[in-house]
Protein backbone atom coordinates (compact mmCIF):
# COMPACT_ATOMS: atom_id res chain seq x y z
CA UNK A 1 0.00 0.00 0.00
CA UNK A 2 1.40 3.39 -0.95
CA UNK A 3 1.75 6.18 1.55
CA UNK A 4 -1.17 8.17 0.12
CA UNK A 5 -3.35 5.04 0.15
CA UNK A 6 -2.30 4.43 3.75
CA UNK A 7 -3.24 7.99 4.69
CA UNK A 8 -6.60 7.59 2.92
CA UNK A 9 -7.27 4.43 4.96
CA UNK A 10 -6.16 6.16 8.16
CA UNK A 11 -8.59 8.99 7.41
CA UNK A 12 -11.40 6.46 6.92
CA UNK A 13 -10.54 4.90 10.26
CA UNK A 14 -10.66 8.26 12.04
CA UNK A 15 -13.99 9.04 10.35
CA UNK A 16 -15.48 5.77 11.61
CA UNK A 17 -14.20 6.36 15.14
CA UNK A 18 -15.56 9.93 14.95
CA UNK A 19 -18.98 8.57 13.93
CA UNK A 20 -18.95 6.20 16.94
CA UNK A 21 -18.20 9.03 19.36
CA UNK A 22 -20.69 11.32 17.65
CA UNK A 23 -23.46 8.71 17.90
CA UNK A 24 -22.57 7.94 21.52
CA UNK A 25 -22.68 11.62 22.44
CA UNK A 26 -26.25 11.81 21.13
CA UNK A 27 -27.55 8.82 23.09
CA UNK A 28 -25.71 9.48 26.34
CA UNK A 29 -27.75 11.54 28.77
CA UNK A 30 -25.44 12.17 31.69
CA UNK A 31 -22.27 14.23 32.10
CA UNK A 32 -20.35 11.72 29.99
CA UNK A 33 -21.95 13.18 26.85
CA UNK A 34 -19.70 16.26 26.94
CA UNK A 35 -16.59 14.12 27.36
CA UNK A 36 -17.66 11.98 24.42
CA UNK A 37 -18.37 15.08 22.30
CA UNK A 38 -14.84 16.25 23.06
CA UNK A 39 -13.44 12.89 21.91
CA UNK A 40 -15.46 13.25 18.70
CA UNK A 41 -14.04 16.73 18.08
CA UNK A 42 -10.52 15.42 18.63
CA UNK A 43 -11.11 12.59 16.14
CA UNK A 44 -12.28 15.21 13.63
CA UNK A 45 -9.01 17.04 14.29
CA UNK A 46 -7.07 13.83 13.56
CA UNK A 47 -8.87 13.61 10.22
CA UNK A 48 -7.73 17.15 9.38
CA UNK A 49 -4.14 16.41 10.44
CA UNK A 50 -4.01 13.28 8.28
CA UNK A 51 -5.54 15.14 5.33
CA UNK A 52 -2.91 17.86 5.69
CA UNK A 53 -0.19 15.20 5.80
CA UNK A 54 -1.61 13.58 2.67
CA UNK A 55 -1.68 16.92 0.83
CA UNK A 56 1.97 17.46 1.75
CA UNK A 57 2.88 14.00 0.45
CA UNK A 58 0.97 14.64 -2.78
CA UNK A 59 2.73 17.97 -3.36
CA UNK A 60 6.22 16.64 -2.65
CA UNK A 61 6.17 12.89 -3.33
CA UNK A 62 9.91 12.69 -4.00
CA UNK A 63 10.62 13.56 -0.37
CA UNK A 64 8.85 10.46 0.89
CA UNK A 65 10.09 7.68 -1.34
CA UNK A 66 8.27 4.39 -1.01
CA UNK A 67 7.39 4.44 2.69
CA UNK A 68 4.29 2.40 3.42
CA UNK A 69 2.51 0.74 6.29
CA UNK A 70 0.43 -2.46 6.46
CA UNK A 71 -3.14 -2.07 5.29
CA UNK A 72 -4.65 -5.07 7.07
CA UNK A 73 -4.52 -3.49 10.54
CA UNK A 74 -6.07 -0.24 9.37
CA UNK A 75 -8.83 -2.05 7.49
CA UNK A 76 -9.57 -4.24 10.52
CA UNK A 77 -9.77 -1.09 12.64
CA UNK A 78 -12.24 0.46 10.19
CA UNK A 79 -14.38 -2.70 10.33
CA UNK A 80 -14.22 -2.77 14.13
CA UNK A 81 -15.32 0.86 14.46
CA UNK A 82 -18.08 0.30 11.92
CA UNK A 83 -19.33 -2.75 13.89
CA UNK A 84 -19.35 -0.73 17.11
CA UNK A 85 -21.45 2.00 15.50
CA UNK A 86 -23.82 -0.51 13.89
CA UNK A 87 -24.22 -2.44 17.15
CA UNK A 88 -25.04 0.84 18.92
CA UNK A 89 -27.57 1.83 16.28
CA UNK A 90 -29.26 -1.59 16.55
CA UNK A 91 -29.06 -1.43 20.36
CA UNK A 92 -27.07 -4.67 20.48
CA UNK A 93 -24.59 -3.18 22.94
CA UNK A 94 -24.75 -0.72 25.81
CA UNK A 95 -22.93 2.60 25.99
CA UNK A 96 -20.52 1.03 28.46
CA UNK A 97 -19.76 -1.87 26.12
CA UNK A 98 -19.21 0.55 23.23
CA UNK A 99 -16.81 2.63 25.32
CA UNK A 100 -14.92 -0.52 26.32
CA UNK A 101 -14.61 -1.62 22.69
CA UNK A 102 -13.50 1.86 21.64
CA UNK A 103 -10.91 1.84 24.41
CA UNK A 104 -9.52 -1.44 23.05
CA UNK A 105 -9.44 0.05 19.55
CA UNK A 106 -7.65 3.17 20.78
CA UNK A 107 -5.09 0.97 22.57
CA UNK A 108 -4.49 -1.10 19.45
CA UNK A 109 -3.95 1.97 17.30
CA UNK A 110 -1.76 3.61 19.90
CA UNK A 111 0.67 0.73 19.32
CA UNK A 112 0.22 0.74 15.55
CA UNK A 113 0.80 4.50 15.32
CA UNK A 114 3.91 4.27 17.50
CA UNK A 115 5.30 1.36 15.46
CA UNK A 116 4.57 3.29 12.27
CA UNK A 117 6.36 6.35 13.65
CA UNK A 118 9.43 4.21 14.31
CA UNK A 119 9.36 2.84 10.74
CA UNK A 120 9.12 6.17 8.94
CA UNK A 121 12.35 7.90 8.03
CA UNK A 122 10.70 11.24 7.25
CA UNK A 123 10.76 13.45 10.36
CA UNK A 124 7.38 15.11 9.75
CA UNK A 125 5.59 11.79 9.22
CA UNK A 126 7.34 10.33 12.25
CA UNK A 127 6.09 13.24 14.37
CA UNK A 128 2.57 13.00 12.91
CA UNK A 129 2.25 9.34 13.92
CA UNK A 130 3.86 9.94 17.32
CA UNK A 131 1.24 12.62 17.97
CA UNK A 132 -1.55 10.25 16.91
CA UNK A 133 -0.15 7.58 19.26
CA UNK A 134 -0.15 10.07 22.17
CA UNK A 135 -3.72 11.10 21.37
CA UNK A 136 -4.82 7.46 21.23
CA UNK A 137 -3.23 6.85 24.65
CA UNK A 138 -5.01 9.88 26.09
CA UNK A 139 -8.32 8.78 24.56
CA UNK A 140 -7.89 5.29 26.00
CA UNK A 141 -7.27 6.69 29.48
CA UNK A 142 -10.29 8.98 29.26
CA UNK A 143 -12.46 6.13 28.03
CA UNK A 144 -11.33 3.95 30.92
CA UNK A 145 -12.35 6.71 33.34
CA UNK A 146 -15.74 7.04 31.65
CA UNK A 147 -16.32 3.29 31.83
CA UNK A 148 -15.44 3.31 35.53
CA UNK A 149 -18.06 6.00 36.13
CA UNK A 150 -20.86 4.01 34.46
Amino acid sequence: MTLTETLDEAILLEEEVFSCYDFLSKITQDGAAEDIRKLAREERSHINVLATGKNFVLRTPDLFGKETMPAAEIREGIKSACRIRQDLEKKKITVKQALERLSELEQKFEKIHMNTAVEFKDYSLKKLFEALARADAEHRQRLERLVAQL
